[in-house]
């Protein structure tokens, strides 16, 4: 009766994880994936962190190599890398493992003698018929002490009548309490009292989207508020943004923990405003709200992605998946905004993620090439790589996709292609120096590292990787790490986008760049503009105090360039010199480099 009482109660749960994990499946080998591709190893454990709770203690998998060794493969509960790392397994364990691995089937073990761990699941994780890795999910003491509350309840109405009738209201009552109270229980994030992705999973294929805006927002710099006040003062916040949004929504409006620090919400439309215009409202009273809310005087900003054509999704992940591009457009565009997903038609439509997953897995990419000029002279220091795909007998840039594939094994695969081009164009054109944008998710990629440190010293000596800081870090020291490593190893450093309010201190004072590239929204304005002429003016002093070489961008037009030469710049790039253009039609190769 224990082992099935134990199946009922929390066999839910673990076909939720389960089934969490086979959604976000790679189409690759999925131990592989997770081993070598950081970007899919954080976002697997971000989806698998909302199901860890006071009772459900460690989710983690594990996997068995070629010499028969447990290694570990993902720790959702640690913010390390554990992979690889040698698993002891007890001697009972190992036979249940093997078991898993031979019969492919879950299993799970009652601990009676430990007062931490109740439950134990190993569950087969399968990828073309055979066993890839083993989940491992631990349920806690208290969890197994509720079953047997709940089998002496059952035990002591058998015995008090032999009569079916209190045997069945006994299974009456338990079935209640499982149905009800644990599902609950499950549907509940334990820090902030709201729905969590379990509740998520239950809806997504039941709720009628037409009927529903869905609304993603994010704190900003939420990591910044944990390194500074403590994960404490963190979870206070969330769960004081979490009552916040309460207050300001209404019943019939669905509020989920997506993530860390990141809230989906789902805003019933009314009869009035089929198209769920007023939800625009809504986050704009949001956004004041949590402007407003100060929890022991830290100021508080966020951003939002809104998905109003939610008719045009094809399901509810679909609709959460726009918004959430939306909400990275917001984030990229300077953070504290709302941006509103705009559904296109016809030849001007975005390009799919089902297109795009083509166009980058058949290498359909190329490069086009914008000099980075010596202002004074006009001669070529260097040329700047842009990425582009081709579409529809058009070039399309990063800015029009890229969001799409952040997070995914798809982003490493355009990483990568993206340098074995620029690689051939350096082969092919011994006097060509390049500089290649790289985000700092790119940088935590070993694999991207080792690709680095294999090329040639003499055409490492060509190329220059420009640091795009335009996404939160999770691991400055990893970062840090590699990119000095790359610095000694013979690369220029650059970093970009300086002035448009991503790159911090922590890149200027750690990270051993030559150039900063000051931000274009700010260099275009300078001839018209003396508030932006005063910022460029200190931008450019700071720079030379801290002993490093501005780079303006977006130079469009002799005034800009004018105004440059006058504030002390000696190099810029934009529509002025040249446009982007592939190799073929460049006219004039570097003749110097930065000194």
């Amino acid at each position: 009766m224990e082992r099935k009482i134990v199946d009922i109660s929390t066999g839910d749960v673990i076909n939720a994880v389960t089934k969490s994990i086979y959604r976000n499946f790679p189409e690759s080998d999925f131990l592989l994936t997770v081993l070598y591709d950081r970007d899919y190893e954080k976002r697997l454990k971000k989806i698998l962190s909302v199901f860890l709770s006071e009772r459900l203690k460690y989710i983690f998998v594990i996997y068995r190599d070629t010499e028969g060794k447990y290694k570990y493969l993902l720790d959702v509960g640690s913010t390390d890398n554990v992979s690889n790392l040698i698993f002891m397994p007890l001697k009972e364990e190992r036979s249940i493992l093997e078991k898993v691995y031979k019969e492919k089937k879950k299993r799970f073990e009652i601990h009676r003698e430990v007062d931490t761990i109740g439950i134990t699941y190993y569950v087969p994780l399968l990828q073309s018929g055979s066993v890839k890795s083993v989940l491992i999910a631990d349920f806690s003491f208290g969890v197994l002490q509720e079953i047997k509350s709940l089998i002496l309840i059952i035990q002591r109405a058998i015995l008090v009548s032999s009569g079916v009738i209190l045997l069945f209201l006994a299974v009456a009552v338990y079935n209640f309490y499982r149905n009800v109270i644990l599902k609950q229980r499950a549907y509940i994030d334990s820090l902030t009292g709201i729905y969590n992705r379990n509740y998520l999973e239950d809806i997504r294929d039941v709720i009628d989207l037409s009927r529903y805006v869905v609304l993603m927002l994010d704190i900003d710099f939420f990591k910044n508020i944990n390194d500074t006040y403590g994960h404490q003062v963190g979870d206070e916040i969330l769960k004081g943004i979490a009552d916040l949004l309460k207050k300001n929504l209404r019943d019939e409006d669905i509020i989920i923990r997506y993530g860390g620090e990141e809230f989906l919400i789902l805003i019933k439309k009314s009869r009035e405003d089929k198209e769920g215009k007023w939800s625009l409202q809504v986050a704009q009273k949001l956004l004041q709200e949590i402007r407003d809310f100060k929890y022991k005087g830290i100021n508080l900003t966020a951003s939002i992605g809104l998905n109003l054509d939610t008719y045009r999704a094809r399901n509810l992940m679909d609709a959460i998946k726009k918004a959430d591009i939306t909400l990275y457009k917001a984030k990229r565009y300077g953070r504290n905004r709302i941006e509103i997903y705009k559904e296109t038609k016809g030849y001007d439509r975005d390009v799919s993620l089902a297109e795009l997953k083509d166009i980058i897995e058949n290498g359909d990419v190329v490069c086009f090439y914008q000099p980075v000029i010596n202002l004074k002279d006009g001669r070529v220091v260097y040329y700047e790589s842009l990425a582009r795909i081709k579409y529809r007998e058009r070039y399309l840039s990063p800015a029009q996709y890229i969001d799409m594939i952040k997070g995914t094994f798809l982003y490493f695969k355009f990483t990568k292609i993206v340098i074995e081009y620029n690689l051939n164009i350096l082969k092919k054109y011994p006097r060509m120096v390049i500089s290649i944008n790289m985000s700092p998710s790119d940088f935590l990629n070993q694999t991207i590292i080792d690709i680095l440190t294999s090329v040639d010293k003499k055409t490492v000596k060509r190329i220059k990787l420009e640091v795009l800081e335009t996404e939160d870090v999770h691991n400055y020291n990893v970062l840090k790490e590699n990119i000095n490593k790359l610095k000694s190893f013979g690369y220029d450093i650059v970093l970009d986008d300086f002035g448009a309010g991503y790159v911090d201190f922590y890149y200027l004072t750690e990270i051993d760049a030559r150039c900063i590239k000051i931000d274009g929204s700010v260099i275009k304005k300078i001839p018209y503009n003396q508030q932006y002429y005063k910022l460029a003016k200190h931008l450019v002093q700071f720079c030379k105090d801290i002993n490093k070489i501005p780079i303006a961008e977006f130079v469009e037009n002799k005034e800009v360039c004018r105004v440059l030469i006058e504030l002390g710049i000696e190099y810029g790039q934009g529509y002025y010199f040249s446009e982007p253009l592939p190799v073929d039609k460049i006219k004039q190769f570097p003749v110097e480099d930065i000194p």
